[in-house]
């Protein structure tokens, strides 16, 4: 199983194909997860899984790990799993919100300033897109300390995977 192995980005992507079918698969995520010693809470809708820290481990910067499963086209009796894990959807809205309002509230608001500027006036203004610029390296930093925080528990969804989809269950 390849595929978690360049996880290095803020929502990183993965595919990888198992030898079982897409029934068998999400059989065996289910049958983990009904385990009272299981690491970690998810669902199973369709052929989507959504796996989460428990409430107890759970903080605002826990990971969670998104999935679905499909038949291999181009193996018989193999499955594709493909997703992505990252950031619970509430965080990510909230960095991507902040992004985009910083962002473009300091390029409109520099943008009048230089203008200003160029009818030969002064303003304060045309300092709102560095401004909004350091803003934003900033979220991108606490995103990054966010990153490390989740870290162990970015393992411990993966490790759920693998022992799910393990041969010898």
């Amino acid at each position: 199983m390849t595929g978690f192995e360049s996880i290095t980005y803020i929502r990183p992507r993965f595919a990888f194909s198992v030898l079982y079918t897409p029934d068998q698969v999400l059989a065996r995520i289910t049958r983990r997860l009904k385990d009272s010693h299981a690491p970690v809470v998810g669902h199973v809708i369709d052929n989507h899984v959504v796996l989460d820290v428990p409430q107890r481990d759970r903080h605002y910067w826990s990971p969670q790990l998104n999935f679905r499963v499909e038949p291999d086209e181009e193996m018989p009796h193999h499955s594709m799993v493909r997703g992505l894990i990252g950031p619970r959807p509430a965080v990510w809205t909230l960095f991507m919100f902040i992004y985009f309002s910083v962002g473009a509230t300091g390029f409109f608001v520099s943008a009048f300033g230089v203008s200003r500027w160029m009818l030969g006036e002064f303003s304060y203004l045309v300092l709102a897109l560095p401004l909004a610029i350091l803003i934003m390296l900033t979220a991108y930093r606490a995103g990054k300390l966010g990153e490390r925080l989740g870290a162990d528990q970015v393992d411990v969804l993966k490790d759920f995977v693998r022992e799910a989809l393990a041969s010898n269950l």
